[in-house]
């Protein structure tokens, strides 16, 4: 009984391995062969089945010799890497289990607490809001732009990562915004809201009208950058009163700040720009829900 070793690429033959590894290397530029399929007496074999000390126990990839396929697998991550996702999408599924149940058992405890009255729930409540005649009336109170209080409700944490991210090219009135739009803490200073990339106009809270009325999009994401902008300003002085940005991290964080005002007409402002209208259309079903809530 013979084995044959095909060539993928040009059909060629071989009767031993390395014979075909070589061929490989020399005429398709190919170091490792993946797959190879032999052939006996016309009956295929899976030559990971029959070679499992050349494969690599992560990533399943094939090599002509045991050493090289040990050499690779002290640098394989793909499994680890996968491990990784895994538990992290774990901790997640957790952390969303607990907040479920924490829900569930606070709407029960509040309901209860009400008094049903020919199908009417009467004096209940649910998440600082109340309940009369199943309707649900939030009592969250939306801070125009401008007033909000941002800085107050970051994280000593947070507060040092934002101002960091300059020192990694990153865009900290951005990223804070993006947290605004992420973090539930953060809801009562959503006063944005666009629902349509293709149109001209947002919809921006009134704190008079107690609505959420259209605006120039252009001219309002300006002022919502100029208010973040604003908050990073005061987040320095702040870090810098209390020491707590080291010196050689200054120079640097400085210079960003000083120089944003004329940034207003370049490229690099209009890319942020448009990652602040994304990160805002992206969180519209959230928005939608807010603005039904606060104008019932």
């Amino acid at each position: 009984m013979s084995i044959v070793y095909k060539c993928k690429k040009c059909i060629k033959e071989y009767s031993t391995y390395k014979s075909l590894w070589r061929h490989d290397a020399l005429k398709h530029k190919v170091t490792v062969v993946e797959n190879v399929v032999p052939v006996v007496e016309d009956v295929v074999v899976n030559v990971v089945e029959k070679n499992d000390n050349k494969v690599c126990k992560k990533c399943n990839r094939v090599f002509c010799d045991r050493i090289y396929r040990w050499r690779h697998e002290q640098k394989c991550k793909i499994m680890d890497n996968k491990i990784e996702e895994i538990n992290e999408i774990k901790n997640k599924v957790a952390e969303l289990e607990e907040i479920i149940k924490t829900n569930k058992l606070s709407k029960t405890k509040n309901i209860n607490n009400g008094s049903i009255n020919n199908g009417s729930i009467n004096n209940g409540s649910i998440n600082n809001g109340s309940i009369n005649n199943n309707n649900i009336i939030n009592n969250i109170t939306i801070n125009a732009l401008g007033r909000e209080n941002i800085i107050e409700k970051l994280t000593e944490k947070e507060k040092f990562d934002l101002l960091t991210d300059i020192l990694f090219k990153e865009i900290p009135h951005v990223e804070l915004i993006r947290k605004i739009f992420n973090n539930d803490k953060f809801v009562e200073d959503r006063n944005t809201m666009i629902t349509n990339l293709q149109t001209k106009t947002c919809l921006a809270y009134n704190d008079e009208s107690k609505k959420f009325e259209a605006k120039n999009k252009s001219e309002h994401i300006d002022n919502v950058i100029y208010y973040r902008h604003k908050d990073i300003r005061n987040l320095y002085k702040e870090m810098y009163d209390n020491k707590k940005i080291k010196q050689n991290a200054r120079k640097l964080i400085e210079d960003y700040i000083e120089q944003f005002d004329n940034l207003k007409n370049t490229e690099s402002y209009k890319k942020n720009k448009e990652e602040i209208i994304y990160i805002i259309y992206n969180c519209k079903e959230l928005m939608k829900k807010l603005k039904d809530d606060i104008e019932l």
